[in-house]
């Protein structure tokens, strides 16, 4: 039997089958008119999978903390300790944190605190049982805003439980990841404390609370307000250097120079290659006098000027990175203006610092404490001023949102007391004629023995001795019959206003009442403003006792 002949398959009828293959699956033509072509094959599918970044290759095994960064730990201190205006802000930002008020309660509003909170918010006095909560709170916001480094060590005690809460210097710790880019879990190694150049100690997530507030996915360390300006505060440094100079080594502003006509042009630059080489990058000579040949004439180019709108806009932008009004630090400005710049860098920068410190001990309550139920909260009356308070607390309680009793719990205060309620409450106005349940209105119940439903005056004399003078006897609330009262452009009903009655039994008794003022309400509707109306009346007895009242016109 003869053998059959093997011929060789050639590879590219290979390549072509698995380009085909390919193609069924993905769709991707590798012979389409300027095609796209295949992705090159993965070189670390399983090792790879979820790295948070490109991290440097071996940046565990630096030594120095930010050292493959383009500005140091160190970098950063000193421009914030070398910039005047830049250390008043970041003062600023930790005096208004550390004069907040906080409490601790429980995550649902509804439960009352219990001695868990109160044991927290004890501890919380003195977090490192050295430093108060103030001096505390600004150590934290000083590494925070310079450093974005917060590095705080809880210390237990022999018996495992947290004992204090210590700030370490964030420059000096260094943040060691996995291989995904991301910090490892306890208890391998997430952080190394270099000290005098060494790695002195390895921490364990539980070992050490590291909080930056702005993490960005492609950096290991954070971003601080302070790293974020370095152009602008390096160039306030030099203008602050440049006014300080003004001051120490002479006030020569920048000139022009001429020179003698009979100068040629080789004389010319010989001379301002001298000048130049002399001047240039010294800057305190800059600002000497200096003494040259004859003919040579200086030209002042322009004013000196130590204070101009672009230490304005240094101050503005500083002042905007870290979210403080710069009210104190530029021209002035209106009312208004001033008001919606405080309002929006309170809005901006203070609110988030205060909920990066909450979260901050949130953390610290759930690891630490073990109280899963328990939260950090800033006290409500930070979030006013007590004017501004004031003037919400009537608008609630005149919109009926609130009670006299909620507010008097937020200040502080306990419940009213009935007294105290008694003593607010006013009186009930008397009801007016025509009003439900007074006399006269149909439905309402008549006093016995008054004529035509008027009421019998209290005490009120009903007859009086002959004498040779008249005698006045003032009377409350007589019955005084009113003429029709008209509002002006609108017809409104009759208006009669009864009250008490008098019985006189001789015409020589004069009743005086003087001048007196009506209230009139109207049943029928009418625009607000003329719902209610006062008038004042005079009155006359006639002949049958009673009093007819007149309308005095204003």
């Amino acid at each position: 039997m003869t053998q059959g002949k093997r011929t060789p398959i050639e590879s590219s009828m290979i390549a072509r089958a698995v380009a085909g293959v390919r193609y069924a699956l993905t769709g991707v033509s590798p012979e389409g008119w300027y095609s796209p072509g295949q992705p090159l094959l993965p070189q670390a599918q399983d090792e790879a999978k979820g790295r948070a970044f490109d991290f440097p290759t071996g940046v565990n095994t630096r030594m120095t903390p930010r050292g493959d960064e383009a500005i140091s730990f160190g970098q950063l201190r000193t421009l914030a300790d070398s910039y005047d205006l830049l250390r008043l802000v970041i003062e600023t930002r930790k005096d208004q944190m550390s004069r907040l008020k906080f409490t601790v309660q429980n995550i649902d509003e509804d439960i009352e605190p219990d001695e868990r909170c109160k044991q927290v918010q004890e501890f919380l006095r003195f977090p490192d049982q050295e430093h108060d909560w103030d001096t505390w709170i600004r150590m934290v916001i000083e590494d925070l805003l310079v450093l974005d480094a917060v590095a705080i060590y809880p210390r237990m005690n022999l018996g495992g439980t947290l004992y204090a809460l210590e700030p370490v210097d964030g420059s000096t710790i260094k943040r060691v990841i996995n291989i995904d880019g991301r910090t490892p879990m306890a208890p391998e190694p997430a952080y190394q404390q270099i000290i005098k150049g060494l790695p002195a100690v390895d921490y364990s997530r539980d070992e050490l609370v590291y909080k930056p507030r702005n993490k960005r996915t492609n950096k290991v360390y954070g971003y601080s307000p302070v790293e974020q300006i370095v152009m602008t505060v390096n160039i306030a440094m030099r203008r602050q250097l440049y006014q300080l100079q003004y001051y120490t080594e002479g006030s020569v502003p920048d000139l022009i120079m001429q020179v003698p006509a009979e100068w040629n042009p080789d004389q010319i630059k010989q001379f301002s290659q001298w000048w130049q080489g002399l001047l240039a990058g010294n800057t305190a000579n800059r600002s000497r006098a200096m003494f040259v040949p004859s003919g040579v004439m200086p030209v002042d180019t322009k004013e000196k000027a130590l204070h101009d709108q672009f230490d304005d806009w240094l101050a503005r932008v500083v002042c905007y990175a870290f979210g403080i009004s710069p009210g104190g630090f530029v021209k002035d400005q209106n009312k208004a203006t001033a008001g919606v710049a405080k309002d929006i860098a309170s809005e901006e920068g203070l609110q988030p610092v205060m909920q990066w410190t909450k979260s901050l001990i949130d953390y610290i309550i759930v690891k630490h404490f073990g109280f899963t139920d328990l939260c950090f909260t800033w006290s409500a009356e930070q979030d006013h001023d007590p004017l501004q308070q004031a003037q919400i607390n009537q608008i609630y309680l005149a919109a009926k949102v609130v009670t006299p009793d909620e507010v008097r719990a937020d200040l502080g205060k306990d419940p009213l007391t009935p007294d105290q309620i008694e003593l607010l409450t006013p009186p009930p106005p008397p009801a007016l004629a025509g009003a439900p349940g007074a006399f006269g209105k149909p439905g309402a119940p008549t006093p016995p023995n008054t004529p035509n439903g008027a009421q019998e005056a209290n005490n009120v004399p009903t007859a009086a001795e002959k004498v040779e003078h008249h005698h006045h006897i003032n009377v409350s609330a007589p019955v005084i019959n009113m003429p029709e009262i008209k509002l002006p452009d609108y017809h409104a009903p009759d208006i009669k206003v009864e009250g008490a009655t008098i019985n006189v039994t001789t015409p020589d008794v004069l009743v005086d009442i003087g001048s007196t003022t009506i209230q009139a309400q109207f049943d029928a509707p009418i625009p607000a403003d003329v719902r209610k109306i006062t008038k004042t009346i005079t009155a006359t007895r006639g002949t049958d006792g009673t009093l007819i009242g007149k309308v005095i016109e204003e």
